[in-house]
């Protein structure tokens, strides 16, 4: 049997700084009522607010770049000034195993992930709530970087986000795990830069199991929903050889 981690988690991963009595479905309802408006998932203190400004600044790059294809826009000279930067920032990446390390910590292991980490800019900007029906949700826009068919989001990056998203309602509803199955229908087109509703809850549960269910709306229009299983277990610290963290039964 495996037992309570110090650390609330998601897909089998703690999340360092997430206090379980500040966003749980049970803790909420102590402190509101059966009903209360959605509860934002807190965010941890910038560690380095200079990475957060550089990384803002990468998420325009970013978006800038993804919007010139088939453009007449002249980039040589841009590309140089890139290249410049990449120049200065590659010689001040940690070794391998320090980056190891910083992924372990409460700065790391939120704050970097690729799908709504505020020190990645490859993570679509994504901010979950918590809602007094069990259920977490978030509302979207998603940009020309995330395009898959003309105008489209990315079946893979609808995928990306949903996942993520059944690990904060497996959390909202006291439930962890990583992720065993997962399923998902494409039902309409997902569209580009229009807002989206995303959405997820637990469905059912069964000792170690956990089945979560989730959709993404463009308004009243079903786009994608899925269906994931999850199964609590322990699993190793990135780093610290032999040292595994070991996730709640919730039975």
């Amino acid at each position: 049997m495996t037992k309570q981690s110090d650390s609330p988690g998601f897909g089998g991963v703690p999340l360092p700084g997430l206090d379980p009595d500040q966003f749980s479905l049970d803790a909420a309802r102590s402190r509101f009522g059966d009903s209360f408006d959605p509860i934002h998932v807190p965010e941890l203190t910038p560690a380095d607010p200079e990475l957060d400004r550089a990384v803002a600044e990468l998420r325009r790059l970013r978006e800038a770049t993804a919007a010139l294809a088939h453009s007449e826009v002249e980039l040589g000279d841009i590309a140089d000034r890139l290249a410049e930067v990449a120049d200065l920032l590659e010689p001040r990446v940690p070794t391998p195993s320090r980056r190891l390390e910083n992924m372990w910590t409460g700065a790391g292991t939120r704050r970097s992930n690729p799908v709504g980490g505020q020190e990645n800019p490859i993570a679509p900007p994504v901010q979950f709530h918590g809602c007094d029906d069990g259920s977490v949700m978030a509302e979207v826009t998603l940009g020309p970087v995330y395009q898959g068919p003309p105008g489209c989001v990315h079946g893979g990056i609808s995928a990306l986000i949903i996942d993520h998203m059944m690990g904060f309602a497996n959390h909202w509803g006291g439930r962890f795990g990583m992720t065993a199955h997962y399923e998902i229908d494409y039902r309409s087109p997902t569209p580009l830069l229009q807002p989206l509703t995303f959405r997820a809850w637990v469905q059912e549960v069964d000792g170690r199991k956990t089945w979560t269910h989730a959709t993404i709306h463009a308004g009243d229009r079903l786009c994608v929903e899925a269906r994931g299983l999850f199964l609590e277990a322990s699993v190793p610290v990135p780093g610290q050889p032999g040292a595994r963290s070991t996730i709640a039964d919730g039975a």
